[in-house]
């Protein structure tokens, strides 16, 4: 008898593995896709609630501040403000102001274009 009788006995079955080992394969693609992405999700879940927790703190620190915008822009903080030269304001004259009177018995002209002047405030 030869020695190499048992070698070709002991073959693998390729043919009937394949199947097999094709599903072993997508199963082990599909796994860890799923891993992949499960992974993923706890990283951005992370990430909103540390964005969360920030948005939170900014919300705590603005209602900490609206009792000092209030208090910086009260009229009499704006008049010493002014007072002292920081806020530089320049009054309005009359010539810059347009008064527009609404007809109240004509509904459907509210749509037409006018043109409006102010003759009045204008210096001759």
């Amino acid at each position: 008898m030869s020695r190499n009788y048992r070698r070709h006995n002991n073959k693998v079955p390729m043919r009937a593995l394949s199947p097999w080992l094709i599903m072993a394969i997508l199963a082990l693609i599909g796994g860890m896709t799923w891993v992949y992405f499960k992974n993923q999700q706890q990283t951005r879940g992370n990430e909103i609630k540390a964005l969360e927790r920030e948005l939170a703190a900014l919300n705590t620190e603005n209602e900490a501040l609206r009792p000092k915008i209030a208090e910086l822009s009260s009229r009499k903080a704006l008049q010493i403000r002014l007072n002292e030269g920081f806020v530089k304001m320049v009054p309005i004259t009359q010539a810059a102001i347009v008064q527009v009177a609404l007809q109240q018995n004509n509904a459907s002209s509210s749509d037409e274009i006018r043109t409006v002047s102010n003759n009045a405030g204008v210096a001759r």
